[in-house]
């Protein structure tokens, strides 16, 4: 009769969020200054991204996140058509040690931004 063994065992990373970082907040256009500094990667790294989720309670004006010196537009919305904006899947890779900046112009006065971009740092 064959023995039979113990089972062998193997576990594989499939959480891709686990591998992944986020960052979030609010911009208040009413004492801030367009653009906003919203993500620097660590020195030597560039900005990797997953995901972007833009939103404002503006009627009026336009709101984009970017990488400035590559020149590459992560998202972008027109508050008076839309007031939000969610790009899934996506993946934009900005330069070594560019961050993501948001520009506003034209807001309704005291509009409000909400920002969510999932990335991953990645060497240079």
């Amino acid at each position: 009769m064959p023995t039979i063994s113990t089972p062998y065992k193997v576990t594989f990373n499939v959480d891709s969020l686990g591998t992944e970082l986020s960052v979030s907040g609010e911009i208040d256009t009413s004492s801030e200054t367009s653009p906003k500094t919203v993500l620097t990667p660590t020195s030597g790294y560039k900005l990797d991204t997953r995901n972007v989720y833009l939103s404002t309670d503006a009627t009026s004006g336009e709101i984009e996140a970017k990488f400035p010196a590559s020149n590459i537009l992560l998202g972008k919305l027109y508050a008076a058509k839309q007031t939000m904006v969610t790009l899934q899947q996506i993946r934009f890779t900005g330069a070594k040690n560019e961050p993501i900046k948001i520009y506003w112009s034209g807001l309704s006065t005291g509009a409000k931004i909400f920002y969510c971009i999932r990335y991953k740092e990645v060497e240079a």
